[in-house]
């Protein structure tokens, strides 16, 4: 190890064999932090079921190694076992993909002896009611809070995935001054991957055309995400197309939350709608190349990767005015408000559909808007709090 050289140690234990959200935010990070930082060593953490190798970046041999952890970061054992872990590796600074942190390794308002860098994606159990009632968060939420809450006064910079998320973590954790002025936003990228759906795809259709159109969702069906909402405005929409219309609903299924598919057989369109489960990469790019128009009506969001990602892919994108979505579409998405309810989606669906002039304009500035939302430009960001 070079003298001047400073260790960070990445947490990378939230990269699990299939992925997840923070996983990817954790693992485009990890690939891409080193490069950017090599006045850094780096040790990252990760779980014994992942391949180290998958993780460590080219061109940073020599200062990148895998630490393999036996107990993942939400185990009591974290709690215990980490501070006596980054002592041992001579950690100068933490970095947490999340917000749960080895709370007794640092001290409230910051500046311990290791340093900490912490992500609260979003507050969405906080400031959505009802946002996921059979979920464990909304069970435990005086504890999910008590932890954000020391994520957010522990850490010396707090990063968050859109200026609507911060706004609202300061707000709900009714964070002081200094707190408040620790909590950065660095937006999310997006996987290149989607940009190849763009390439080759056709202009949109003459509003006389009669082939079919497809409306694609792509997430969750937590209450939040506002799918039976969806099913409502696209059975309306499809009693007044004048061409066949059909919903591909893109993610995992949840057995506690059927209601959207029950909505679609009590409305008749069951036959129009693919719940398709949780899907591979490729097969989601192919969802997305195929789609005519990406509908996403969730009542929150703290920052709508599918937006972005539909954008990238030159879909254009119909979405709510819900937390962070207005944000992230920057002005190339219609935003339909919340208040309006599935009739208004319903409308903003046909409008869209038969208006080839506006779905050409929309794809073209939605282009251009994903093009900055990149993974490198993300790890610049996150790059500069390391200072």
């Amino acid at each position: 190890m070079a003298d001047a050289a400073k260790q960070a140690v990445f947490d990378a234990r939230w990269i699990l064999p299939a992925p997840s959200g923070i996983g990817v935010y954790a693992r485009e990070l990890a690939l891409r932090l080193p490069a950017l930082l090599p006045e850094w060593r780096f040790a990252l953490l990760v779980r014994p079921d992942v391949d180290p190798a998958a993780l460590l970046p080219p061109g940073a041999e020599g200062r990148a190694e895998a630490v393999a952890v036996p107990f993942g970061p939400l185990s009591p054992k974290n709690q215990l076992l980490l501070p006596g872990l980054l002592r041992r590796l001579g950690a100068d600074l933490y970095h947490a993909p999340s917000f749960m942190l080895p709370f007794r390794a640092f001290r409230r308002g910051g500046g311990a002896r290791v340093r900490c860098l912490a992500t609260i994606h979003d507050v969405i159990p906080l400031v959505v009611p009802d946002y996921a009632p059979a979920s464990r968060t909304a069970r435990l939420r005086p504890l999910f809070r008590w932890c954000l809450r020391e994520a957010a006064r522990r850490a010396d910079v707090l990063l968050t995935v859109s200026e609507t998320s911060r706004r609202d973590i300061v707000s709900a954790l009714r964070l002081g001054p200094a707190d408040a002025a620790r909590v950065r936003a660095v937006p999310n990228g997006v996987d290149p991957v989607f940009a190849a759906a763009a390439e080759g795809r056709p202009p949109p259709r003459e509003a006389r055309d009669p082939a079919p159109r497809t409306l694609l969702y792509v997430g969750r069906s937590d209450p939040y995400k506002n799918v039976p909402l969806l099913v409502e405005a696209f059975a309306a929409a499809r009693a007044r197309a004048p061409w066949p219309l059909r919903l591909v609903v893109a993610g995992s299924r949840d057995p506690r939350y059927p209601e959207a598919e029950e909505r679609a057989r009590a409305l008749g369109v069951a036959d129009a709608v693919d719940f398709t489960g949780s899907l591979p990469l490729p097969e989601l790019v192919a969802r997305y190349r195929a789609a005519d128009l990406l509908v996403h009506p969730s009542r929150y969001e703290g920052f709508g990767l599918q937006i972005a990602e539909a954008m990238a892919a030159g879909l254009p994108a119909l979405c709510s005015d819900g937390g962070a979505a207005p944000e992230t579409a920057g002005g190339a998405a219609r935003v339909v408000p919340l208040a309006g309810g599935a009739p208004a989606f319903a409308d903003a669906i046909l409008s869209l559909l038969s208006d080839p002039a506006e779905l050409a304009r929309l794809r073209e500035a939605g282009l251009r808007r994903a093009a900055l939302l990149s993974w490198d430009r993300a790890a610049r960001g996150v790059a500069a709090a390391y200072a």
